[in-house]
């Protein structure tokens, strides 16, 4: 039997079963993947609806020529996240917070942007 070569019936099973681990492996990657994907796409989409509510206040502040008194507190829901603000006068303008609160992968994630508006 020393002439004979090829694979025998063990060495299949185990290459087969090496390849199986291999393939779980890699589909654990690839959904780890797809979740932080996801998780991503929501903070884009709260950091962009942050930076439109950001602009409108911006945008009202300007339109009425900038008084501090334009710009009041207050909250909005979009399809990305609930935005909420909070206008505080400070010394020659307006201390303003900025919490989005968006959906997360186990519970809900918020995030907070502190800035300050120069007013009258």
């Amino acid at each position: 039997m020393a002439g004979r070569s090829g694979f025998s019936t063990v060495d299949g099973m185990v290459a087969i079963t090496l390849f199986a681990l291999a393939a779980l492996g890699a589909g654990g990657a690839m959904a780890r993947s797809a979740r932080a994907l996801g998780e991503a796409n929501r903070e884009t989409a709260a950091a962009r609806a942050t930076a439109e509510i950001v602009e409108r206040l911006r945008t009202t502040l300007r339109a009425a020529g900038d008084r501090c008194g334009a710009v009041v507190s207050g909250s909005t829901l979009t399809a990305a996240a609930a935005v909420s603000w909070r206008s505080t006068p400070a010394m020659a303008g307006i201390d303003l917070r900025v919490i989005a609160t968006r959906p997360g992968l186990r519970q809900p994630r918020s995030d907070t942007l502190w800035l300050f508006l120069p007013c009258r």
